[in-house]
């Protein structure tokens, strides 16, 4: 680690300044799938314009900025996402992207580029494209064999666990086992954003079930490398969907734009204020208006596992004695 970095996260931990090390950046939330779990498949009304982007990435980059990562929707749908790849590693910038695979052939030449590839993957082909679309499962398959090709460090899958697939999870992990990637797991959740009327009891497994999941994971992962979570996410995991409290490094090094510009200290908040825009005020200003409060609902895999890490949890790092079971 770059050692102005190391001060300036050490400068965050002891809450004397934050410093957005970390930025998710939603290019777009259009998407070339409609995933029924996904609340993001249309574009926002007033996305930014390819100025307005570089403007606030060069702010962020001047702040500290160091890690981009590129969600959506689906980042490759984006007309400036080439442009955008490129002009962040051109300036040392690790960047990683989230997508669905479908554009990662036609888009190899960005691709390679990448720190990090994540791929969803929520199954065999039954059930992935149960839940993406009829063909979505070689199309994601595909993606990751190009990227992997394209000599692109990390590429990982990554499954939602529902109901559409709970009960499949050996015949993915024995799947991905044979394809030669990884795979990291994460809960089903009524909806990507906290405090919403979104009703995702039709996807969400029920309680029993997802524990059972999700005990299975942590017993096949002590014989398997391609279990990509941490200990500390799936020991998180047992707790849900109850509330579990855990250390949180958003806002203090860790922030989420969204295609606004509309600011926001975690990714996963309520997004019906948008007043905390870049654009309008500039990221300095945007990012010290931050939040800085931490919440009990954490559910997605890699966030949970960088807040224990941010905490200095050593005892959600390490693996649980004796066999996992059902809570």
């Amino acid at each position: 680690m770059d050692a102005g970095i190391f001060v300036q996260m050490a400068a965050a931990w002891v809450g004397y300044r934050p410093t957005p090390t970390s930025l998710t950046f939603e290019l777009t939330h259009l998407c070339n799938l409609a995933c029924i779990y996904c609340d993001r498949h249309t574009p926002m009304p007033g996305e930014m314009t390819r100025e307005q982007i570089f403007t606030a990435l060069g702010e962020f980059i001047e702040l500290g900025t160091r890690k981009v990562n590129l969600d959506g929707g689906d980042p490759l749908t984006h007309r400036h996402v080439d442009e955008i790849v490129r002009w962040l590693t051109d300036r040392g910038i690790s960047t990683s992207m989230n997508t669905n695979g479908i554009l990662v052939p036609k888009k190899i030449d960005t691709i390679k580029r990448l720190a990090r590839v994540k791929i969803s993957l929520d199954g065999p082909r039954e059930s992935h494209d149960a839940a993406r679309g009829q063909g979505a499962f070689d199309k994601a398959v595909a993606g990751a064999r190009a990227a992997q090709y394209a000599g692109v460090p990390r590429v990982e899958f990554t499954c939602v666990v529902g109901r559409h697939n709970a009960n499949t999870l050996e015949a993915l992990v024995d799947l991905v086992e044979e394809l030669g990637f990884s795979i990291i797991f994460q809960p089903a959740r009524n909806s990507l954003f906290l405090d919403t009327d979104r009703d995702g009891s039709a996807w969400q497994a029920e309680t029993t079930a997802h524990r059972a999941a999700f005990a299975w994971i942590e017993q096949r992962k002590r014989t398997s490398k391609v279990i990509a979570n941490a200990w500390s996410s799936l020991r998180h995991f047992r707790a849900f969907p109850a509330d579990k409290q855990l250390p949180c490094a958003a806002g203090w090094i860790e922030a989420t734009m969204d295609p606004e510009g509309n600011l926001y200290h975690c990714g996963a908040v309520n997004r019906d204020d948008r007043s905390n825009n870049v654009v309008r005020l500039g990221v300095r200003t945007a990012f010290a208006r931050l939040q800085r409060v931490g919440c009990s609902q954490c559910w997605c895999a890699r966030t949970v596992e960088g807040n224990y890490a941010w905490g200095g949890r050593i005892d959600m790092m390490l693996p649980p004695l004796g066999r996992s079971h059902a809570q």
